[in-house]
Formats: C-alpha cells, structure tokens, sequence
C-alpha cells in the first residue's frame, strides 16, 4: 500500500486518472480517493512498479491535455428539486430487490424492475411515434472479434473488453474438467486448457447495425433508423460503484445512418424525450460534452475531436447521496467512422454519416430512484401518473 499525488491535474483529468487506475496493474487491489491524492491498496512487493505505471498514465494524461477542450454545460437542470438524499442502495439490497450474482451484475426484482419496465417501454413507444420506417432489433451477447476489429473497437477501448470463451476441443481435458467437479481443485490448470476467444462481449448494442448494412447504397433522400436493444459487458475492474458502474447492463439505443443534416436532426428528436423526463420527473440533472475514457495511444485526437465538435454529449443525472452525476442517456455522433471501414454509401456516392442515441437503463432507473426515494407514497402525482400509464406501481 502506498499513497500516490495527483496534485497539477485538472478536475478533468484527475476524474480521467482516477476511471483508469485499475487498468494500470492487475495487482492493485483497490484504490481510496483523497483530496489531492490516492491511497493504492497492492502487496508491497508490488509498489515499485506499480507507481512506475501510475507515473506513466500521469505522463500520458498531460500529453493529452488541450487547454481550450474543457467540458461545455449545454443544458442545466440542476436546480431542480429532489425528494430524497438517503443512498437507497442499501436498502435495495437488503430487500432483495437488486441481488449481486456476482462482482458488477446484479438481478432485478419489485420497484426496481417495474421502472425499468418502465422505461422499456416509454424508449420503444417513442421511437415508433418519432422515427419513420423504423427497424427494431433485440442482439445476443456475442459478437465476432473480427468485427471488432473492422469496427476499430480495440484501438479505442481495450480496458472495457470482455471476451466468450469455452474449454479445448479434447478429450482428457473434459476428463479432468468432469473429474473434479466436486472441488474444482484444478480449475487453475483447465483454464491452460480453454480455447482462444472468437467473440467478444459486446460493450455497446450499436456494433451489429453496421456489418447489418455493409456495402449498402442509400436511396435519394433515405436514412435508416434502428431501435436496438441488448445486454451490454464492460470491464469496469474498480470502478464498480452501486448501480452506477456495472460490468453487465441493458441499453437500448437510436441508431441513424445518413446525411450530417438528417442526423442532427434526429438527434434533437432523440434529446426530447431525456428532456421530457427531466421536466416530468422534476430530474436534477445536466447535459454536457463529454469523451470516453480511452485507453489508446490515439486519445488526444479522439478526445480532441469528441469535444471540439460535440461528437458526444451526456445526460448526467445527480445521485444525491454522493452528490455526483451519473450519466444516463449519450449522443454519439461517430461521423464516417463505421460507414468507411463497411463501405456504407448516399445516393450520390459519399460516405454516409452515423450517430446513436443511447440510454443505460438501469442508471436511469437509479437515478430517478436515489431522487424520489423507495416511498412511492411520498411521490410526486405527475411523476407516478406518467409511471402508471406504462406499468402498475
């Protein structure tokens, strides 16, 4: 154990340190945050090297930093009220109405999964009111590693991916899997013998639209509109936090392939619905350019270009019991990122642009709990009327 300053850092990028700790080392076992420092919980046969790594993200971090791409609040919401300041995590848990199956995943029961029903459903029913000719999709978990790799995924994010895998084709390996199965004493020596990974677990449900629409030409004036939906997997190591980071989630998303300007405007349509949450359920809450915590030697460009150019905003919501805002609906504007590498083309030739609309459910689901509380009867009418229309409180 060794405490680590960060002192010189911008808020930002202390917040950008602080999501990529874990992935420096294996052997850190956990890390407490400080004012102006970190406290790195490890073996002390592994401090030297693992401050070595920490002054190295430091180092990458500070290359990254662009004194004009600070994070812009487009929209404010947060003086709107709230009902509630209690963490209601605990009592979610002890009222089995979440349940950790294992590190990050949970199962969902009662109120819980009733908004998230909700929530479901108001996504599905807006897209069908808003969207013309709209392709609805639900994916499986797997997804091939070659389309990753055509997709430019593990140049971005290879700190959140999560792969499928199986044992070897053989058969004393099934023997020694099936003869300790009462002790699993040798399950360090199977896993020598399980296969290398075809699939990954896909990390965003958008990934299939494309291969979906590779070498497709649009028609004068056509753009594509998906409704998708599907669980999603993120290593998120140490920053599993309550609800608010999870390893396996459900999102659901708007995709849109076409010109710049039909796309803008889909996605001011897509906004409108966060918009009206907000409003209906009074939700403290902001919208702001954000980029992804990118683990990449290409960061400073792709950072630089998700905020400069607004290629992505977040809807974060306030948890108020630690007074931080989670982001639980993102605007993506990917421009020709996925139609060059799957050659999907306008009318007139050019490469199309895409963007998506995501929404993770279940944060939306707990934030507007940690907001209203676990008393329904507590309340306000206009949150629990617009509730009551799609499921029974």
């Amino acid at each position: 154990m060794f405490k680590f300053d960060f002192k010189g850092l911008s808020e930002e990028n202390v917040n950008v340190f602080l999501d990529m700790i874990p992935y420096v080392s294996p052997k850190i076992i956990g890390v407490t945050k400080n004012e102006h420092d970190v406290i790195v919980n490890c073996e002390e046969q592994y401090n030297e090297n693992i401050l070595e790594e920490l002054i190295r993200l430091i180092d990458l971090i500070k290359t990254m930093k662009d004194s004009n791409l600070e994070v812009i609040t487009l929209e404010d919401f947060t003086k709107n009220s709230i009902l509630n300041t209690k963490n209601v995590f605990p009592e979610l848990v002890k009222n089995n109405i979440v349940r950790e199956l294992t590190s990050g995943v949970f199962s969902y029961s009662g109120i819980f999964l009733r908004l998230y029903e909700y929530f479901d459903r108001k996504i599905n029913e807006y897209a069908y009111e808003n969207f013309d000719n709209l392709i609805e999709e639900v994916y499986p978990v797997l997804f091939p590693i070659d389309e990753y790799i055509k997709g430019r995924y593990f140049e971005n994010f290879p700190h959140y991916m999560m792969f499928q895998t199986k044992l070897n084709n053989d058969i004393d390996t099934y023997k020694k899997f099936i003869s300790n199965k009462s002790t699993c004493t040798c399950m360090n020596e199977i896993l020598d013998d399980i296969s290398l990974p075809k699939n990954v677990l896909r990390h965003a449900t958008c990934a299939p639209v494309y291969p979906y629409l590779e070498n497709y030409v649009l028609k004068e004036d056509e753009v594509k509109s998906f409704l998708v939906s599907g669980r999603c997997f993120r290593n998120e190591e140490l920053n599993i936090k309550e609800m608010s980071r999870l390893n396996e989630f459900n999102m659901k998303e708007f995709v849109f392939v076409g010109g710049e300007d039909e796309l803008n405007a889909l996605i001011d349509k897509s906004k409108n619905l966060v918009r009206f949450w907000i409003d209906t359920f009074s939700l403290n809450s902001k919208c702001e350019t954000a980029n992804d915590s990118f683990f990449a030697s290409n960061y400073k460009k792709l950072r630089y270009f998700q905020l400069i150019g607004n290629s992505k905003l977040e809807y974060k919501v306030l948890i108020p019991s630690n007074k931080e805002y989670i982001s639980c609906c993102s605007a993506n504007y990917h421009r020709t990122h996925f139609s060059k590498p799957y050659n999907i083309r306008t009318y007139s030739g050019e490469y199309c642009y895409t963007a998506c609309f995501a929404f993770g459910i279940e944060r939306l689901v707990y934030a507007l709990l940690s907001q209203k509380g676990l008393d329904i009867t507590k309340w306000d009418d206009d949150t629990i009327y617009e509730i009551d229309k799609y499921v029974k409180l």
